[in-house]
């Protein structure tokens, strides 16, 4: 199959540029022909072809739009503005630069089918072209969907041209029927998976690690965090439960790995608090985050909303449990036996909970279970045959209506 897939953000970056990424590649390892379309402020290197709308972030002198990239919430390689704060004219400009590259990507690949990433302005204009479209929801634009009803008209016709719409969760999928009128039948759930080739269990030399960072408490458990530094994310209530887990007799430490637009403000409640063994680690790519998952004791993620959570079955994949928001896809993927779910804003219960796990050597007991939990029901290799398959129903579904109308 000739399969073009798009979005409107970076391939790095965020959970939606990562699914992207893997998918392409994997698809292309089976012997499809890809093509992916995204922005960016320079153009990617992949192992397939990419061609990107260019973004304007200050920096760069290459640039299809003189504006940053625009987001639901946000991202933190953009320093631009939420979709509901552009102007009428940078609207204009983002749908005219992403039709003159999907016309051109159009002529140049041929493709069987598309795949569009998030219900969002890309599916509008596919919506004109006599090609087979589907999309995948990632969770963030459902809320800007309600909000920017500039937006709602493109983002409507978009979605309602699909073939098939994916949605990730469950939960996902009952906010797309509502948020959108959709008919039930139309959409289906293809949960994501983790590439446990990559996220896995070893053995990770932790004193060299940490003062890679120049971090000297080596000898002390960890709780880490990894994502983008938003207020979603809940950062603020991970630091105010390490006030209280930071005064047990263990004494962990506290790493948070990731960049974002509230860094500054995080820091500076962590001067507040006057915590001293807290460390901004800063944006890390995927083989850093593989090491910090392994000596990390604890994971914690205490977001307020998490559209998937693939962060959760990336630290599960590496034998390390989880505590997380009781929000979103964290609700399928975290549970009793591998780790355990809050409620968001509890920096009480977080800090109990760390202190148990910790004290209880939680990790230990549950290393093996977890990383079997997720190559049971979170493979990566499963999520792609799913998508495979679901390419395939398409097209023959297409094809049968060209057949019958010819």
């Amino acid at each position: 199959m000739k399969i073009y897939q798009m979005m409107h953000f970076p391939l790095e970056g965020a959970g939606t540029g990562i699914y992207v990424d893997g998918l392409a590649g994997s698809l292309v390892k089976k012997g499809h022909q890809g093509r992916v379309l995204c922005s960016d402020h320079c153009l990617p290197s992949k192992p397939y072809p990419v061609e990107a709308v260019l973004f304007s972030n200050g920096e760069n002198r290459k640039y299809d739009l003189d504006f940053d990239f625009p987001v639901f919430a946000s991202h933190p390689l953009s320093k631009g503005k939420k979709f509901g704060e552009l102007s009428r004219t940078q609207r204009q400009a983002y749908f005219r630069a992403f039709r003159s590259k999907i016309e051109e990507g159009l002529s140049q690949f041929c493709p069987d089918i598309i795949h569009v990433h998030h219900g969002w302005v890309i599916a509008s204009i596919i919506a004109e072209f006599d090609i087979p479209y589907v999309i995948t929801l990632h969770g963030t634009e459902c809320q800007a969907f309600k909000n920017y009803k500039d937006y709602q008209e493109a983002v409507l016709r978009g979605i309602h041209g699909a073939e098939v719409i994916v949605a990730l969760t469950e939960d996902e999928r009952a906010q797309a029927i509502d948020a959108y009128g959709l008919d039930p039948r139309r959409i289906t759930v293809i949960k994501s998976g983790t590439d446990t080739g990559m996220f896995k269990p070893l053995d990770i030399d932790k004193k060299n690690l940490l003062r890679g960072y120049s971090i000297e408490d080596v000898d002390r458990p960890i709780v880490f965090f990894g994502g983008r530094l938003t207020a979603q994310k809940g950062v603020d209530t991970l630091l105010r439960a390490a006030e209280i887990y930071s005064q047990i007799d263990k004494k962990p430490i506290t790493l948070i790995a990731g960049d974002g637009d509230l860094r500054q403000q995080l820091e500076e409640l962590t001067r507040q608090l006057e915590l001293d063994s807290v460390y901004f680690l800063g944006a890390q790519n995927h083989e850093q985050m593989v090491k910090l998952f392994n000596v990390a004791d604890v994971a914690a993620m205490p977001s307020i909303f998490e559209a998937f959570g693939l962060v959760a079955l990336e630290a599960l994949a590496c034998g390390t449990p989880v505590i997380a928001g009781d929000t979103g896809g964290f609700t399928q993927i975290v549970n009793n036996e591998v780790g355990c779910l809050l409620k968001p804003g509890d920096y009480e219960t977080l800090a109990e909970k760390v202190i148990d796990f910790i004290r209880d050597g939680f990790k230990d007991k549950v290393r093996d279970k977890a990383v079997a939990y997720i190559r049971q029901n979170y493979s990566w290799d499963k999520t792609v045959e799913n998508i495979e398959n679901l390419y395939e129903q398409v097209l023959g579904h297409h094809c049968k209506e060209v057949d019958n109308g010819s």
